[in-house]
């Protein structure tokens, strides 16, 4: 599910990614979440801290998405799936 301030989105299934564990994970991982902020940024979504692309932040295997508005944020996540 998906939290935006107090809401919660109804419950998703995730249906694909990388096997957890894996030897090959952390690669495949980064090479699929690479072009993801590639996507993003060059579509003009999310947060800009000046000149830096701030609207995808991506800890180990955590990303966390930063836009000004719902109707943003939507185009991103839609961007995502």
């Amino acid at each position: 599910m998906v939290r935006y301030d107090n809401y919660l989105s109804s419950l998703f299934h995730v249906c694909s990614g990388v096997r957890q564990g894996g030897v090959l994970s952390p690669a495949l991982f980064s090479v699929f979440m690479n072009s993801l902020v590639i996507k993003l940024r060059k579509a003009g979504l999310g947060a800009h801290l000046g000149l830096v692309y701030v609207g995808c932040l991506l800890y180990a295997d955590d990303i966390m998405l930063i836009s000004h508005s719902v109707e943003v944020m939507q185009r991103m996540l839609d961007v995502c799936s």
